[in-house]
């Protein structure tokens, strides 16, 4: 028969916001302890046990249970020092909320640019919008050069790239030639060089992984955009295939999260026994992990993972009632082409909500949504009879009654795996189908036609 043989002590020790889990010798005391940890050795820290009671520091780890908690106590600390800690999240709150105003200043600067072009006088919207561009590169080199580990990045890189994005419009004179597509698009490459800024400056991996997504994703849309802008397309075919490249952008950016080196997770010693198989150079072996690299890698992926979300739905949802001006035009390829791209995008943007582990991104994904269901019915509404309307509006009451029963069975844990499989199914063909549909509802047949036939 045999026996569990301890040779040694699990210790979780908790010094103010940090903790150490350590194993430790029997012989060990708590004092050896604290300066394997690094933590304060000072003899007016007190060692607390949970209970409260105060442990000696010469005790030894033989007397206390298997995984003790210890806990650090500085008796000198003040009222004063409390109230200084627990003011930084008011500052911090304060900060996040200026980096937003400045994302809500770049928007109404676009939109006024965009909607309500004699909203600002030629002279006075030209200095505003230089103002802003110089006020968005400038915010993004300190706030780069400045920024800790401890430094919320979503805020501020959203709010940077909107009002460079912001400025970029607006820059753009009023002439003949200088159409919405040359605004949006000088907008994007404003949004791509502050961004680009933050990535290469960023004082933290965190941040420049933040910001080269932002730079990445501000880039291709830009190319979309650009392509219009020397095709002569109407505002509406970049804007019909930004909206189709949602679900796929997302798709593409969950797949490249994770920057390890190629063929990390293959087991080449199976997949290369036969003679079949591609040969590659072997990656290096990963040996060990430590905790604090996976926390900086998770923290990297998270960055990327909420920037890009952020962005692709918002730039889906501002492009919506553009891509989908009106279901009554004289081309049936166009018409079914912005249907499919209305059905496919809420569809991939309502069912992806489910698997994402950041519960703020759901909500984004829904009401991007939501936005684009707001397009569709602001382009059906028009075209339907008076008659009619009654019957769509019961039609609409009816489903969201049935939307409001099945809140209450789910909110109580009710789960379903065939329904599940269901909507993964017709979430992979939603995706698969978003970019066909945005191509053909921005008019590709049309235009592949009048290529050929120059």
């Amino acid at each position: 028969m045999s026996a569990e043989v301890m040779q040694g002590r699990r210790v979780a020790l908790i010094d103010g916001a940090a903790r150490f889990d350590l194993v430790v010798p029997l012989h060990a005391r708590i004092d050896d302890v604290l300066r394997a940890a690094g933590s304060a050795s000072d003899g007016s820290v007190r060692v607390v046990g949970v209970s409260g009671r105060e442990i000696d520091r010469s005790t030894s780890m033989a007397t206390l249970d298997d995984g003790v908690v210890l806990v650090l106590v500085d008796p000198r600390a003040t009222v004063a020092q409390a109230t200084g800690r627990s003011s930084r999240p008011v500052a911090s709150s304060r900060t996040t909320a200026a980096w937003w105003v400045m994302a809500a200043a770049g928007g109404i600067l676009a939109l006024v640019r965009l909607i309500g072009a004699d909203a600002l006088p030629p002279d006075v919207r030209a200095v505003v919008a230089a103002a802003a561009l110089l006020a968005a590169l400038a915010a993004a080199t300190v706030f780069a050069l400045r920024a800790s580990a401890r430094t919320a990045t979503l805020a501020p890189v959203v709010g940077l790239l909107a009002l460079a994005f912001g400025g970029g419009v607006a820059v753009v004179p009023d002439q003949p030639a200088s159409t919405e597509l040359v605004a949006v698009f000088t907008g994007l490459l404003a949004g791509a060089v502050v961004t680009g800024v933050v990535g290469v400056l960023g004082a933290t991996d965190t941040l420049r992984a933040q910001g080269r997504t932002a730079t990445i994703i501000a880039a291709i849309l830009a190319a979309v955009w650009g392509l219009s802008l020397l095709l002569h397309l109407d505002p509406s075919a970049p804007a019909a295939i930004t909206l189709g490249l949602v679900p796929v952008a997302q798709r593409v950016l969950q797949a490249s999260l994770v920057d390890v080196e190629p063929g990390t997770f293959i087991d080449y010693g199976r997949f290369q026994s036969t003679r079949w198989t591609v040969r590659q150079n072997l990656p290096d072996e990963v040996r060990t992990i430590e905790a604090d690299d996976a926390d900086a890698l998770v923290e990297r992926s998270t960055a990327r993972l909420t920037i890009g979300v952020v962005m692709l739905v918002t730039a889906g949802a501002a492009s919506a009632f553009t891509a989908l001006p009106t279901f009554a035009v004289d081309n049936p390829v166009v018409m079914a082409g912005r249907i499919a791209l209305a059905s496919t995008v809420v569809l991939a943007l309502l069912l992806g909500s489910r698997k994402s582990t950041v519960p703020f991104l759901r909500w984004v994904a829904r009401v991007g949504a939501a936005v684009v269901v707001a397009a569709v019915l602001a382009a059906l509404v028009p075209t339907i009879p008076s008659g009619l309307l009654v019957v769509v509006a019961g039609l609409l009451l009816v489903g969201g009654l049935g939307a409001a029963l099945l809140v209450v069975p789910v909110g109580r844990g009710l789960r379903s795996l065939g329904w599940s499989r269901t909507g993964d199914v017709f979430e992979a063909l939603a995706t698969a189908f978003s970019l066909p549909a945005g191509m053909l509802a921005a008019g590709a047949v049309e235009i592949a036609r009048a290529m050929m036939a120059t």
